[in-house]
């Protein structure tokens, strides 16, 4: 049963990455830049795990535990790990040729969540038993995803659309105080805080595809996707039928 499980988790993050590439529709990433992301993801979560080891006491993200002394607690876990998520990469990634549609943002930035909820999902599972796996498969095997994700899509808006900086900022405030409520809920062992956990899961998990979707129409709008606008060059107006995300005569992006 704890194969099956642990089998599961690694088939779920499979699953979504390939979704999430299969609908991607601009030009193709780099294969060692989606890598890359991934492998952050799982570094991140070994850097914080030794910093919340460094400056949060078990004793107060245990269930059982006030429910101030919780609370506070559960948001410094979500400040360190959306920060070591988000960060990293987003200083990475953000000058670079390639991170060029609202669609990269989504993607690029769920593959870092994938990277750091697999290792997570598994060593829980390993620790805590058969039970705890089979919660966390219905609980959290896309929550790390969907949750950077989405600051991923205004980090990609803010560059493309030329948004203020401060579109970023709201989005990674938003995703730690929805992680820290989430974990918060989850220790609490109120039933109330438990239901709203769920439902912030489940939220989440519908909001990385509902934005994946908007990335992909703001792509077309812009002329960004296979599919869409682009039927002519935008630079020099010459015919492209087959919808070339390059312009045949000019070169230029059409």
């Amino acid at each position: 049963m704890l194969l099956i499980i642990l089998l599961t988790f690694v088939c779920v993050t499979g699953a979504l990455s390939w979704f999430l590439l299969s609908h991607d529709r601009g030009p193709k990433e780099p294969v060692l830049a989606l890598w890359l992301a991934f492998g952050l993801g799982a570094l991140s979560a070994l850097a914080a795990y030794f910093i919340e080891r460094e400056f949060i006491n078990p004793a107060n993200i245990a269930i059982g535990a006030p429910k101030d002394v919780l609370l506070r607690s559960t948001i410094t876990v979500a400040v360190i790990e959306e920060c070591c998520k988000f960060l990293p990469l987003a200083l990475y990634i953000y000058k670079r040729r390639y991170f060029n549609e609202h669609t990269d943002g989504v993607i690029y930035f769920a593959l870092v969540g994938l990277g750091f909820g697999l290792p997570e999902n598994l060593l829980y599972t390993l620790q805590q038993g058969t039970q705890t796996g089979i919660t966390r498969i219905f609980l959290t095997p896309i929550f790390h995803a969907a949750i950077t994700g989405m600051v991923g899509y205004f980090l990609a808006k803010q560059k493309l659309d030329h948004r203020s900086p401060l579109i970023v900022v709201i989005a990674l405030g938003v995703a730690i105080i929805l992680h820290g409520f989430y974990d918060f809920g989850l220790l609490s062992g109120v039933l109330i805080y438990q239901l709203v956990s769920v439902i912030i899961t489940i939220s989440l998990a519908g909001s990385l595809f509902v934005l994946l979707i908007r990335a992909t129409d703001h792509d077309q709008d812009m002329g960004l996707s296979v599919v869409g606008r682009n039927n002519y060059c935008r630079t020099c107006g010459w015919p492209n039928p087959r919808h070339y995300l390059y312009c045949t005569r000019c070169g230029k992006n059409a």
